[in-house]
């Protein structure tokens, strides 16, 4: 694979000679490595999401896929799940160009313009029926950056899907971001009006960090591909606020929910979601191409890997929080990158331990003999009787994680010495 990200070939070779736990592997171990996650990707996740949701009969997808692995025929369908299909096999296409994978990212694409697109307001529909109707037509802040980061993933082989990311932007700058306190709302009206619009994350607050994260990650893409001005300011102002605002400096954890003027709603925490906000903060900087930031938000990023790392349990994997020790197959992905990212910019191997110990986990508990992987394990260890596919559920998550895990691990194998 050549390169990859939210973002191009943004991170640079590791110092190795930091502080090590243990040996550090030879380039050999690290290429064997990065192609059992290539492998994964190709042979297993992928492979799932040819298959399974394409639906000729709506011109678009199954919106469930159950347990067993068969398509739910009447099943309401989310823009979240189509963006996510999008990004996939777009990101997939880019680093290895494949017509199968172009096939279904076109798809995916036409689904998004056809279906989903509110051709009146702007922007995506949360939720249609399993006839194309839309159902439930307000505008969740959360899936119209997705879709924005979708698009932007399909522009680097598709060039007009440009276009539809940059409308979204202006849409997102305009209607959803504070100009009073910075950020992005959580959820408003099919029109963009402000009020009593529905919050299909369920989260009761006028901001989360998923969303801003969400919002951050599209950002990051947009501007790699469009360094425009206004958007690099904007870009720089939630990388400042994700880390002043949103991080709990006292706990070591991100806040999850927020009121408008960002006082913390709760005390709950996802360590999931503080490893994603982590390593995405550091590909955020490298796109702002700020020496200054990108050491700030490394350090950063070293901080936050280690409490993730305190936060596997024996077996490996990463446990959604204190409360719940459901072990998520996204949170898991999300670790696994983290990790990789705080080992090549430390040297230290104890993060490079961590995300071994992790993949581990995946490979024993998570990654299904059927394609794809399962929703994740209960708190006695056994996979859990959830949707294949969902709402929530797409290739978006262990898909970017096997596509970084590759490219990192290609990097560090291209500068460590063989044995």
């Amino acid at each position: 694979m050549k390169r990859l990200l939210l973002g191009l070939a943004l991170l640079t070779a590791p110092a190795l000679a930091n502080t090590q736990t243990i040996p550090a592997p030879s380039s050999e171990a690290l290429l064997q490595m990065a192609n059992g996650f290539q492998q994964e990707l190709t042979e297993n996740i992928l492979p799932f999401w040819q298959k399974n949701p394409p639906n000729k009969t709506n011109s678009g997808f199954f919106g469930v896929i159950d347990a067993q692995g068969k398509a739910v025929p009447n099943s309401t369908r989310s823009a979240l799940l189509s963006s996510e299909i999008l990004w996939a096999f777009s990101a997939a296409d880019a680093e290895a160009p494949s017509d199968e994978y172009k096939k279904l990212a076109a798809y995916a694409f036409a689904d998004l313009e056809k279906n989903f697109q509110d051709k009146q307001y702007g922007g995506v529909y949360w939720m249609l029926d399993s006839d194309g109707k839309p159902i439930q037509p307000h505008k969740q802040i959360y899936a119209q950056a997705l879709a924005l980061l979708a698009y932007c993933e399909y522009a680097r082989t598709h060039k007009p899907a440009l276009e539809q990311a940059k409308a979204l932007y202006q849409l997102l700058e305009k209607h959803a971001r504070d100009p009073k306190y910075g950020g992005y709302t959580q959820t408003l009206g099919q029109d963009w009006s402000a009020g009593k619009a529905t919050d299909s994350l369920n989260s009761g607050a006028a901001k989360t960090l998923k969303t801003q994260l969400q919002v951050l990650q599209a950002y990051s893409r947009l501007l790699a591909l469009w360094p425009n001005a206004e958007l690099k300011n904007n870009h720089k102002a939630l990388i400042e606020l994700l880390q002043t605002k949103a991080y709990n400096s006292k706990t070591g954890h991100f806040g999850l929910n927020f009121s408008d003027d960002w006082k913390a709603q709760g005390d709950a925490i996802s360590n999931g979601l503080d490893q994603e906000t982590a390593w995405s903060l550091v590909i955020a900087a490298k796109v702002q191409d700020e020496e200054e930031l990108i050491k700030q938000t490394e350090q950063f990023a070293l901080k936050v890997a280690a409490t993730g790392l305190k936060a596997l349990d024996g077996t490996g994997g990463l446990v959604n929080n204190p409360k719940d020790t459901n072990k998520d197959w996204w949170a898991q992905s999300e670790a696994l990158v983290s990790f990789l990212t705080a080992y090549q910019i430390s040297g230290d191997t104890q993060y490079l331990m961590g995300a071994m110990r992790n993949w581990g986990f995946i490979k024993a508990h998570l990654v299904h003999p059927q394609g794809d992987w399962y929703w994740g394990t209960d708190t006695a260890g056994r996979q859990r009787n959830e949707p294949r596919a969902n709402t929530f559920k797409g290739p978006f998550h262990n898909g970017r994680a096997m596509l970084e895990a590759t490219y990192r691990l290609q990097l560090l194998g291209a500068v460590a010495p063989s044995h």
